[in-house]
């Protein structure tokens, strides 16, 4: 189905996931399709951190459970939202979480919340940033049925981030820091699929 929305869908950087073990995904977020895009992109179960609205949506909430989503709180600190997700990391899970938090209107880059960066440190896992592009033609912004394009849409994968020279730092510091680097990443990852 997706092929048929975006014959011009392309994925690269799929080497720099790994195949096994924990690994937390963050991608930009300009769509409501991003998940399903991100998911089939790779060729390894992912579990996903979705806004808890959905789940109240009847069929969809049946279909995004199915699809191994779990529901998150969003504008306040979810603490049982980060512990699953902690959780699933640690029991060697890939974990889908966009850290702006919420789709951007225009398709720019958001301010990232620190929820990733937290989970990052916590679990002691690399994070991967995803660039997303073109998915926001398919779905635009307030719009709740796909439509088919030409134009391309491209998910890459970019290089893991570690963060374990910053154990030595006070938290507050490491959050900022970590913040600030998967920020940079991701910027990166956006660029690389806008001109592959």
């Amino acid at each position: 189905m997706l092929r048929l929305l975006a014959p011009r869908w392309k994925v690269t950087g799929r080497k720099n996931v790994p195949v096994r073990g924990p690994v937390l995904l963050a991608p930009n977020h300009i769509a409501d399709c991003d998940p399903p895009f991100v998911g089939l992109s790779l060729h390894r179960p992912l579990w996903f951190m979705a806004k808890r609205e959905l789940f109240e949506i009847p069929v969809l909430g049946s279909l995004i459970d199915f699809a191994q989503a779990f529901p998150v709180e969003r504008g306040v600190p979810d603490r049982a939202a980060l512990k699953r997700a902690e959780q699933l990391l640690k029991g060697g899970q890939a974990v889908v979480v966009f850290p702006e938090g919420q789709l951007s209107q225009n398709g720019q880059l958001q301010p990232l919340l620190p929820g990733v960066a937290l989970l990052a440190l916590r679990a002691k896992v690399p994070v991967v940033p995803v660039g997303i592009v073109g998915t926001n033609i398919i779905m635009p912004y307030g719009k709740v049925v796909p439509k088919p394009t030409l134009a391309p849409v491209h998910i890459h994968f970019g290089e893991p981030l570690t963060f374990e020279d910053l154990d030595d730092l006070p938290s507050r510091v490491q959050r900022a820091q970590c913040v600030e680097r998967l920020e940079k990443a991701l910027r990166e990852a956006i660029a690389t699929a806008l001109n592959a």
